[in-house]
């Protein structure tokens, strides 16, 4: 009986202690900032249409067509994707494989989507650093079967 009541004992101790080592500080992005912040740096992907390279800055320029909820806020607008040296540059070809590109690869006009990570601390010019991107194929391309 007393092996029961110890047992029944720790067993509400961790109920009672579990959520509160679990709680967090409440905003839920894992980047801090208190309770309510948005976080500074969030992923984003995004499809666009590119308007400019710029391969010695390492840079495309690209007016954004749609994205997820932390590139939506750029829809209509044009905004530079930073690629580095670990970006990866890739492009889908007609029989819908992905292949290797460069930043030659890459022309005014072109479909893209990319993934990355988007710095919001200076909201007048947010930095976007390229994970990825990926020059789509032109609207109507049927792939090969």
């Amino acid at each position: 009986m007393k092996k029961l009541l110890m047992l029944i004992a720790v067993v509400a101790m961790v109920l009672v202690v579990a959520p509160a080592a679990f709680a967090g500080n409440g905003n839920g992005n894992g980047k801090g900032g208190g309770a309510g912040s948005k976080a500074t740096v969030v992923n984003y992907s995004l499809s666009g249409t590119v308007t400019a390279i710029d391969a010695e800055a390492g840079a495309i320029t690209v007016t954004v067509v749609k994205g997820n909820k932390a590139a939506r806020t750029y829809k209509g607008q044009t905004i530079t994707l930073n690629v580095t040296a670990t970006t990866l540059l890739r492009e889908r070809t007609a029989d819908g494989d992905l292949v290797v590109a460069t930043l030659a690869d890459f022309a005014a006009g072109d479909r893209v989507t990319s993934t990355g990570s988007l710095n919001r601390a200076d909201a007048a010019a947010p930095v976007f650093t390229a994970k990825r991107v990926t020059i789509a194929l032109p609207v109507g391309t049927c792939l090969v079967p």
